[in-house]
């Protein structure tokens, strides 16, 4: 089962909130962090121990980095409005643009797709 839940683009960024998003397939992960990467980014979402730890905002056009800790492979994907779709490798740092649209944004992990086999 897969959990969803939003992130909204609002005008000013705010502090962190844990929520769940990917569904372990055998239970969590316990993998190390990975270094510091740089710090080109307004906002960070962090993947860990299969959920999402997210900031209750951030602006339109933010640069948001997502930092995957877990050993397994996710993405961070818009469920509403098609705003984005982030494959996050285990254990890396990735980089995206938040949309200019201003609006709450469902996300979701999408991982399973790794698990069928298909290519990213």
């Amino acid at each position: 089962m897969r959990n969803t839940h939003r992130i909204t683009i609002l005008a000013a960024a705010a502090g962190m909130a844990a929520i769940t998003g990917c569904t372990a397939p055998n239970g969590p992960s316990s993998s190390p962090a990975p270094a510091s990467a740089p710090t080109a980014w307004e906002a960070s979402i962090g993947i860990k121990n299969f959920g999402f730890e997210v900031p209750a905002s951030v602006r339109p056009g933010a640069m948001i980095a997502v930092t995957n800790t877990d050993s397994a492979p996710h993405t961070l994907t818009a469920k509403d409005k098609g705003g984005f779709d982030v494959d996050v490798p285990a254990g890396a740092t990735v980089i995206f643009e938040a949309p200019d649209e201003a609006g709450e944004y469902a996300i979701t992990c999408t991982a399973s797709k790794y698990a069928a086999g298909y290519a990213t």
